[in-house]
């Protein structure tokens, strides 16, 4: 049986090779059905702040739900990373976006710092308990580990295409479950979502 980290690495080569299958067009169709539960879900009543990533690659694209969340009146984030670690700032309309390495962009260094109430978390795989898997930096783990430092109710959303749900993430002391996941079908609460963190 192999150890974990292998486990992992064949998962994510897996789980990349499924999302990157799916038709571009079904990608701009799944994007918008995404907008359209972000806008009728209940999680996101009397927040303030949502961290949202921008896409890369073939990410399941979150800003047509940026701006349901927009029209919503909440404040958007996006991470910029900073010695390593991702750093939430303002994203605004008309805010210039600067290159981040690994292929996205992110609000300049002068844009408003901001400590997010919910976040929305891009990944590759995900299963029924909210256990996710990203890329292997652990970028987001360690992000949602100092948030919740901060913002003890922070509320992490998974954001993916249902062809990215596998039955077992397997996972290590340092892994967060997702307090819920929002596919171009709808809503998921998952069964570890109110695990102890």
């Amino acid at each position: 049986m192999p150890d974990i980290a292998g486990r992992k690495a064949e998962l994510r080569r897996d789980a990349r090779a499924r999302r990157e299958a799916i038709a571009p067009a079904l990608r701009i169709e799944a994007a918008f059905a995404l907008a359209e539960h972000v806008a009728a879900d209940e999680v996101f009543d009397g927040l303030d702040v949502v961290g949202a990533y921008l896409p890369i690659g073939s990410e399941i694209d979150p800003r047509p739900a940026m701006t349901a969340l927009a029209d919503r009146r909440l404040r958007l984030a996006a991470p910029a990373i900073v010695a390593g670690e991702l750093e939430f700032r303002e994203l605004l309309r008309d805010g210039e976006l600067e290159r981040q390495g690994l292929g996205t962009v992110a609000p300049g260094a002068g844009a408003r710092v901001l400590e997010p109430d919910v976040l929305l978390v891009p990944l590759l795989a995900f299963d029924r308990r909210g256990a996710r898997i990203g890329y292997g930096r652990g970028f987001y783990d360690r992000a949602i580990a100092r948030l919740l430092a901060v913002r003890p109710r922070l509320v992490t959303v998974g954001l993916a295409f249902d062809a990215q749900e596998v039955d077992e993430v397997p996972v290590e002391p340092h892994d967060r479950f997702l307090d819920r996941i929002l596919t171009e079908s709808g809503v998921r609460i998952p069964s570890a979502s109110g695990a102890p963190r």
